[in-house]
């Protein structure tokens, strides 16, 4: 495989997955719990980190990742040409400890997840597709985990 083929496989991998991690399913459904996450999570969001299986990922590609959550959706406005979902929807449930996010991109692809909301930062956790669920908000060295931080972009 070039490694041209494996950089952008790479690259879309992380943005399906920071995609997904960002947009919450508001199905009518949701506990009060995650329907209160998910109403905290609406809006605009820059990436400060990120790291996969215990490397960070470059830095010029985490400051320019942003995306937007509205509803039960997501949207890569930038950045996304190299990724396999612009857009999906996420379901969240914030009775369970960690709480859980299930990812699922335009192309059906699933992800599991973890997250933790922090005044205006948030943090998630997924495997790769097809992997169990993350139990810690950690990217560790051979778990192929994906760990990143967003922070609210301030209105203008």
């Amino acid at each position: 495989m070039s490694s041209f083929v494996l950089r952008v496989t790479t690259k879309a991998q992380f943005l399906i997955v920071a995609a997904i991690g960002v947009s919450l399913a508001t199905d009518n459904s949701l506990d009060p719990a995650s329907k209160k996450d998910l109403d905290w999570l609406q809006g605009t969001w820059k990436l400060v980190s990120a790291m996969r299986d215990g490397g960070a990922l470059p830095e010029d590609e985490v400051k320019k990742t942003t995306i937007v959550i509205k509803d039960d959706t997501f949207l890569f406005p930038e950045l996304a040409d190299d990724a396999t979902s612009k857009q999906g929807t996420i379901r969240l449930d914030a009775t369970k400890n960690p709480k859980q996010m299930d990812t699922i991109s335009t192309k059906k692809e699933v992800m599991l997840g973890i997250y933790e909301l922090d005044g205006d930062h948030y943090k998630v956790c997924f495997a790769p597709t097809g992997k169990p669920r993350p139990s810690e908000l950690a990217s560790k060295p051979g778990t192929g985990n994906l760990l990143q931080i967003w922070k609210r972009k301030k209105k203008q």
